[in-house]
Formats: structure tokens, sequence, C-alpha cells
């Protein structure tokens, strides 16, 4: 359960927009979100090159260090990081999954979210059950 509605609304802007593009273009590339100090959130993704798309990342890594230099600087009180991974749900089974991975000012312990999914015959983005996983802080 998540208490912080900051979290909720950065956590409930990412996973709409990522189920858009998967839905619009059955891919997902790593984009972010920021919620600047008045509570205002935005989404924010490099523009892709199609004849020279840089990893996952590569993309990851220039985001995030947008977002920690906006966090530093305190031009904002929180971020989210998207991206799609594969997840290991049991033994047997693995499945891809839209990974949410929030930093916010007030708290360290909010987990990873994991969206699994699949898309069908039809090419409609189908949802599993989601789930959290919480970090291994380190002293």
């Amino acid at each position: 359960m998540i208490t912080n509605p900051e979290v909720q609304e950065l956590l409930q802007h990412c996973h709409g927009y990522a189920a858009d593009l998967l839905m619009e273009t059955g891919e997902l590339f790593p984009f972010g979100a920021s919620m600047d100090t008045a509570g205002r959130t935005s989404h924010r993704e490099y523009e892709i090159d199609l004849k020279n798309i840089p990893s996952n990342g590569e993309m990851i890594e220039k985001l995030l260090a947008v977002f920690e230099e906006e966090f530093q600087k305190e031009e904002s009180k929180a971020f989210a990081l998207v991206y799609e991974v594969r997840v290991k749900l049991d033994e047997n089974i693995s499945t891809d999954a839209i990974a949410i991975d929030i930093k916010h000012r007030d708290s360290d312990e909010i987990p990873v979210f994991y969206f699994p999914f699949t898309i069908d015959e039809n090419e409609n983005v189908v949802f599993g059950e989601s789930f959290a996983v919480k970090r291994n802080l380190k002293d």
C-alpha cells in the first residue's frame, strides 16, 4: 500500500504513459517523470533516432543524471525512471514487465514497482498482477 500521495501520483502517471506507449507502438523505451516543488508532474524522454538507437542502459543513465541534478538542486521533490525488464515469476515462467523506480525526497523505502504484461495476437496489451520489490538498502 502506498501512503504518500505524491508517490501514488508519479506511479499512476508513469504507468498510464507506459501503457499508452505499449498500446500505440508495441515498444517501451526508457523514460522518466519528475515532480517539481509545486507538485506538478511531467514526463521526460529522449527522442529516438531509429537509425542510431542508444541502449536502454545509456538512456537510463542520461535520464538519471538529469533527475539527480534537479533533485540535488532541490528543483524537484521526486522522480521516477520507467523501463522494460524481463522478470521471472517462478522457476518456469518469465515475462516482460514495466519497471517503475521512484525516488522521493521524504522517503528512502519506496520499492521498485513491476507491471507484468503480454501483447496478445490482436496486439492488445494485457497486464498481469503487479508487484513491488523492497530495496536492499545498505547502511
